[in-house]
């Protein structure tokens, strides 16, 4: 159902990481974690491998990294049963059995070390400026989360209850089917604060319900319908929300093509949401005007503190370009297409 997504987030807690969930996913039969620094190619792998996979007619998902949308952290390819994963610092991955299923591909020995040794100091004052903004943006995250959370508290328990229960009743698509065993469940994000701004992942193809949420008050309805759906029998996709990575945004079901999006008002929306409910007007009817007025001064200083974010993390970004300028001249691309090139004869020439 969705072709691209993000398993690390920036949150007001740091950057929270669902890689490690790729070798629970009943999907993936082989995982290739792939280390290396920066700068070895390990995107670009993992790019031209998905274009191979498309042209022999393959569907791939795209893991994009949240610290540069440009650039591919990780790639699963549903049909083959592969998955690769940038498995370095800050989303370490390590096989729980190594060589049974999951096993490394390491890039790192690409790089020509005798050209990197005059470039040390260079290199460690670059990745310290590059730490040294994650401070002010995590910062700037904390206090517009804490934001949010103070404002629900405007909301009257009896209002949200009764506008989560119509809500409920409005999203619930017909007759849940009987299924045997319960489904099974993963973890993604398609929100993302970025140092390209904020971003929304389309959510594939399908019936797609917008939930405009504001307040944050529409993870409970989506938690139900979730978990309904998934003892149902179907596999449910939930994508977790950057404000809050321990609540649910959206509820997927990749093989009826269906799902909800709770959208935050900062968010662009969902570009292929066919309907849409406004769960925000429902619940700022009828609130005091001091509270009303109140919500949207801190809804204000919640943006500005959301677009601060993006600026350092954008200054992170810099930072991260010029080590990679740093180390690209000591890789041995033509060792990087090697690699590639024989994982691609191995892996199209067995299927």
């Amino acid at each position: 159902m969705i072709d691209s997504c993000f398993l690390g987030a920036n949150t007001p807690e740091g950057f929270r990481s669902e890689y490690a969930t790729l070798q629970n996913d009943r999907r993936i039969k082989r995982l290739l974690i792939l280390k290396g620094g920066s700068g070895c190619g390990k995107s670009t792998l993992m790019k031209t491998l998905g274009a191979r996979a498309e042209e022999y007619g393959w569907a791939a998902e795209r893991v994009l990294c949240s610290s540069d949308p440009d650039s591919l952290d990780g790639l699963v390819i549903p049909e083959l049963g592969l998955a690769l994963v940038d498995g370095t610092a800050p989303h370490v991955v390590e096989p729980a059995l190594c060589g049974c299923g999951a096993n490394y591909l390491n890039l790192g020995r690409c790089y020509r070390e005798e050209l990197l040794r005059p470039l040390i100091p260079a290199i460690r004052a670059a990745k310290a400026a590059n730490a040294a903004c994650y401070g002010p943006a995590y910062g700037c995250l904390r206090a517009a989360g804490a934001l949010a959370k103070a404002r629900r508290q405007l909301l009257s328990r009896d209002r949200l209850q009764a506008v989560t229960k119509e809500a409920l009743e409005q999203l619930s698509d017909g007759k849940l089917p009987q299924g045997r065993t319960p489904g099974t469940v993963r973890r993604v994000y398609l929100s993302g604060i970025t140092p390209k701004g904020l971003l929304t992942l389309p959510a594939g193809e399908g019936r797609i319900w917008a939930i405009l949420d504001g307040w944050g008050a529409g993870t409970a309805l989506l938690r139900t319908l979730a978990e309904r759906w998934r003892e149902a029998g179907e596999d449910t996709v939930l994508a977790m929300d950057p404000l809050e990575p321990d609540a649910i945004q959206g509820v997927l079901l990749p093989n009826r093509g269906l799902g909800w999006l709770r959208v935050h008002p900062a968010f662009p929306g969902p570009r292929q949401a066919m309907l849409r409910l406004d769960l925000d007007a429902a619940l700022t009817d009828g609130l005091p005007d001091s509270f009303a007025a109140g919500a949207r001064e801190s809804e204000a200083l919640e943006r500005r503190l959301l677009r601060e974010a993006v600026g350092w993390l954008a200054r992170a970004k810099t930072h991260h370009d010029l080590i990679e300028e740093l180390y690209r001249p000591a890789v041995d691309f033509a060792a990087v297409t090697r690699e590639t090139e024989l994982l691609c004869r191995e892996l199209f020439t067995e299927s």
